[in-house]
């Protein structure tokens, strides 16, 4: 191999998606190789006015990798027109839009698939295609039962950072829109339908909804107790935290000498987790994080310090060099894809800068 794959090099993809979900198919397909043509508003994507660095927004930049802009006013006639014309010679198009705003601005599925026959059209909404709601990543987590499995230990539903439901969910949409386009029986366009809310329910609640599907069962959120064995959970140290994760008998074997902890199966543990989590932090509350990582290791129990993310990306440069994030010579951090191909990953260019309404006209 002498680079990484590019299968959809020569693939054409506007992306008139805003924020993350839709974001996030785009640039995953603009890694393997996709012209990915990113259609903003007049003002840009809405993500360009949240914080960011000296370099701007670090949402847009994040999630808009490797892609052009311009500048179009759809709901003007020669806004919609220089649309159609990019979606002439596209393969695929990508959106984010509630049912509301597709409606306003003609732009159903039924309407594209009238005009632009070949298009693959993948539309990443709250609830499927065909429903008015609208909703964002945190209102997913609530509604799937997500924030009930995840809940804190005191049972209050908790959503999690870092927006997963966007995430997974355009991550899912841009596998699906290259396996559409990959299609060699597929002689006309498709819509690729993504519902956040089936999304969260599938990747995050997980397990968890064959229980409810089978029993009427769930099990509410323990913090960061594991909900499946014990005692695995984040512990306090004497400069800090560290997770461990000595919940399978193997491991509790090893580390109840060293804790003074009794013999017990591990369904005795799971049903008197806190007595045991109280144990473990009864010994690392007396020792240093490192020092507690360097004991598990020799025990071989699965275990890390809790960081920062500062003091995590420095390890990462530490360790693996050129992962997570590249720097352009202006010092511009530039997010990259954690998968490598024989050592070498797609390499991305930071996303592009906001378009002008002027220029692109």
């Amino acid at each position: 191999m002498t680079g990484p794959p590019a299968p959809l090099s020569g693939r054409t993809v506007v992306d008139l998606s805003q924020y993350i979900a839709g974001a996030v198919c785009g640039q995953l397909l603009a890694d393997f190789g996709a012209d990915v043509r990113k259609v903003e508003p007049r003002g840009g994507d809405p993500s360009r006015a949240l914080s960011g660095t000296r370099f701007g927004s670090v949402y847009y930049r994040w999630f808009n990798t490797g892609k052009t802009a311009q500048a179009l006013d759809l709901r003007t006639a020669d806004g919609r027109a220089r649309l159609d014309a990019l979606l002439a010679d596209a393969d695929a198009l990508v959106m984010n839009f509630g049912l509301r705003t597709l409606e306003r601005l003609d732009l159903t599925w039924e309407v594209l698939h009238r005009a632009h026959p070949h298009l693959v059209v993948t539309l990443v909404s709250a609830y499927g295609a065909g429903d008015p709601r609208t909703g964002f990543d945190s209102i997913a987590q609530a509604v799937s039962g997500y924030a009930v499995t995840n809940a804190d230990e005191d049972g209050t539903p908790r959503i999690a950072a870092g927006w997963p439901t966007d995430v997974i969910s355009g991550t899912y949409a841009a596998f699906a829109t290259a396996m559409a386009l990959a299609d060699r029986d597929r002689t006309e366009g498709v819509l690729v339908d993504v519902p956040m809310h089936d999304v969260a329910m599938v990747a995050l609640v997980g397990p968890a909804v064959l229980a409810a599907a089978e029993e009427g069962a769930f099990r509410r959120g323990t913090g960061n107790r594991d909900a499946a064995t014990s005692p695995s959970n984040v512990y306090r140290c004497l400069d800090g935290h560290a997770y461990i994760y000595a919940g399978l008998d193997k491991h509790w074997e090893r580390l109840a000498p060293v804790v003074g902890g009794p013999s017990a199966t591990a369904a005795e543990r799971l049903a008197d987790a806190a007595a045991y989590d109280r144990i473990v932090e009864a010994w690392t509350s007396r020792h240093p994080v490192d020092e507690v990582c360097v004991r598990m290791a020799q025990l071989g129990i699965p275990a890390g310090p809790v960081r920062d993310p500062v003091a995590a990306l420095g390890e990462v440069a530490r360790e693996r060099p050129g992962a997570v994030v590249a720097t352009t010579p202006q010092g511009e951090a530039v997010p990259q894809f954690p998968v490598t191909f024989s050592g070498r990953r797609p390499k991305r260019r930071p996303a592009p800068p906001r378009p002008t309404f002027e220029e692109s006209r």
